[in-house]
């Protein structure tokens, strides 16, 4: 609001842009000095190019810096919400098209130290997901499903990483992390799977069907909302404690939310159409990247099943 402030004073006309909450921000914005009355609009407080101070990369304001061991160079930054996923002790970052190993990760001091690396491999974090709902905000029956959208809790906790062979994509080994938990509350949508569109399923198959059906809804959702794959959560489980059902959530992954799941609420059909099509049309036989496996996955894409996510995808969108 106030980088927008900056390029045309801010008005009640452009509650088109901005929804029905402009007046009580502004309000906001004012009485924090952020914002300040000039003629009949709203400019900002201080003068200088406000765009500046906000991250292309993150809506979060605080970052880790990487630093290169031998030069002290700091060669790039990472926001502190992704610090334990991308640089977590052991992790292979890539910058510019080179690779690093990182040896120390700082969350107290904002940094973590990295060296050159030159081996074959690549790391993927794996990871423990919880997620429980704190408030409903809305909720429909469509495609044959209870879908809601509201306030969620998130818990992720990166309990080790999986070394990748870059010859062959073959995973080398496992190795256990010990760190801390983190929570944060955030918007989401979620919807049960009724039992009997799964009843005929094993478990781990149904458990390999929801898992797919995440992936690929999360790997579309961008086109729709406007966003980067990485700012998008998910969880699915055949039983969730709250719900008891079989449930898939997709949630934004930044505190507060940023209205990204609440767009794939709203348009639910062109998200379920989109990736119904994108995992049919592809021409794998039993999941790739580019249909049904993620690469910030934190189960290490494990277990995956295409053709059970199609089936249970085209349930759906038969049920209108």
């Amino acid at each position: 609001m106030v980088a927008a402030a900056f390029e045309l004073p801010v008005t009640g006309e452009d509650e088109t842009f901005f929804g029905p909450g402009l007046a009580g921000l502004t309000e906001s914005l004012l009485a924090q000095g952020k914002l300040r009355k000039a003629g009949s609009g709203l400019v900002p407080h201080r003068p200088g190019f406000v765009a500046a101070d906000i991250s292309l990369r993150s809506s979060s304001a605080k970052s880790v810096a990487v630093v290169d061991r031998d030069s002290g160079e700091i060669i790039g930054t990472v926001e502190t919400g992704r610090a334990f996923t991308t640089l977590h002790p052991g992790a292979v970052y890539m910058h510019l098209g080179a690779s690093y190993e990182v040896e120390q990760l700082d969350m107290d001091n904002g940094q973590a130290l990295v060296r050159t690396f030159d081996d074959e491999w690549y790391t993927r974090p794996k990871m423990e997901t919880d997620i429980h709902i704190e408030r409903v905000i809305e909720s429909k029956f469509t495609h044959g499903i209870q879908l809601s959208f509201g306030e969620v809790s998130v818990s992720d906790q990166v309990i080790g990483f999986q070394r990748i062979s870059t010859e062959d994509q073959e995973a080398i080994d496992l190795i256990d992390l010990e760190l801390p938990e983190q929570e944060f509350r955030t918007q989401g949508l979620w919807y049960t799977v009724p039992r009997d569109m799964t009843a005929s399923l094993p478990l781990n198959a149904l458990l390999g069907a929801l898992h797919a059906t995440e992936h690929s809804q999360i790997a579309v959702l961008p086109l729709i909302a406007m966003c980067d794959r990485w700012d998008i959560g998910g969880l699915s489980t055949n039983i969730h404690s709250q719900t008891g059902e079989a449930t898939i959530f997709i949630y934004d992954g930044h505190p507060g939310g940023i209205g990204i799941t609440r767009r794939g609420y709203e348009m639910f059909g062109r998200l379920l159409g989109d990736a119904l099509g994108l995992v049919s049309e592809c021409p794998c036989d039993s999941g790739c990247p580019s249909c049904v496996q993620s690469p910030k996955c934190g189960n290490l894409n494990e277990p995956l099943f295409k053709q059970g996510a199609i089936d249970l995808m085209q349930t759906l969108a038969d049920s209108r």
